[in-house]
């Protein structure tokens, strides 16, 4: 038992650690937090480093949502220790213990934990992901809908109960995710709006680029206001 609980533990601060956030700091001196999108994401990390920063943030980022459960699994530990170790992954990845219990939107974490405890899920959400973005080109419309078909796939893969509702759980951390963002306030007019674009596209407007470039320029705004 107190094995379990600390390799829970260790999960939430392992997976806190916050790889776009590090590498946009200590490449460029940027605080994600204050630039582009707000977000500490592998693709605010690209618009300020470049595409390659994409790649190199999802990359560590699944790598580090697998490794609590493939830590799991080398102890043995139950398949509930490791959704578990899973979900505090995602956790820690969303809300950092080290950002102010802010943080990434967790896509790129939850991948990583399908890759360890549901493969043939994560099969299905990267053939549903491709065929959509294909057809339908909005990223986060598209990768919403993918993880939400998760736990459905688990339950007729006739998966053990704790991957199903380990999946459910981890799908309502990527919806709280969206709608609270790094606890962005919501305005006193539009706020129903702002809630359903937030659950559909992951921002506040629909247009990303429009989202960008006002994010960018209230933060520069904010900034100069300081000095």
């Amino acid at each position: 038992m107190a094995t379990s609980i600390l390799l829970i533990a260790a999960a939430y601060f392992f997976c806190s650690i916050p790889t776009a956030y590090l590498l946009a700091k200590i490449l460029k001196g940027i605080d994600l937090r204050t630039y582009g999108s707000g977000s500490v994401t592998g693709s605010n990390a690209g618009q300020a480093l470049g595409k390659w920063a994409v790649v190199a943030v999802g990359i560590l980022d699944i790598l580090k949502g697998a490794g609590p459960v493939w830590a799991a699994q080398y102890l043995d530990e139950s398949r509930s220790v490791q959704m578990l170790a899973g979900i505090a992954g995602v956790a820690g990845h969303n809300w950092s213990a080290y950002l102010g219990f802010q943080g990434g939107r967790g896509m790129a974490v939850v991948i990583g934990v399908m890759l360890a405890i549901a493969q043939l899920e994560l099969l299905l959400f990267i053939i549903i992901a491709i065929f959509g973005i294909a057809f339908i080109g909005n990223i986060p419309l598209v990768m919403g809908f993918s993880m939400a078909m998760a736990p459905l796939w688990a339950y007729l893969f006739d998966e053990e109960a704790p991957v199903i509702w380990g999946l459910c759980i981890i799908v309502l951390l990527v919806i709280v995710k969206r709608l609270t963002g790094n606890w962005t306030p919501l305005p006193r007019n539009g706020g129903g709006k702002v809630l359903l674009n937030r659950f559909l596209y992951d921002r506040d407007t629909k247009e990303r680029q429009a989202w960008v470039q006002r994010t960018a320029v209230d933060n520069r705004a904010a900034t100069q206001e300081t000095k």
